[in-house]
């Protein structure tokens, strides 16, 4: 075997221990990521369909630009 060949096979090992160990191990951050997302989630108004004015200005606005 050549210095190159091993130097492969040593990268292909560690690529794939990395990749296995991203797979098996739980995930310490979601938990962390999830809380502030649904609290802030929960503050935000809830989306509401446009009024008349508005649809009738969005289309003002889009022929506009054409």
């Amino acid at each position: 075997m050549t210095a190159s060949n091993v130097l492969d096979w040593i990268v292909a090992l560690l690529v794939c221990w990395a990749s296995l160990t991203a797979i098996f191990e739980p995930s310490r951050g979601a938990s962390q990521c999830d809380a502030p997302y649904a609290t802030s989630s929960a503050s935000r108004p809830p989306l509401t369909a446009p009024t008349q004015a508005e649809f009738e200005e969005m289309i003002r606005d889009m022929k506009l630009h054409d």
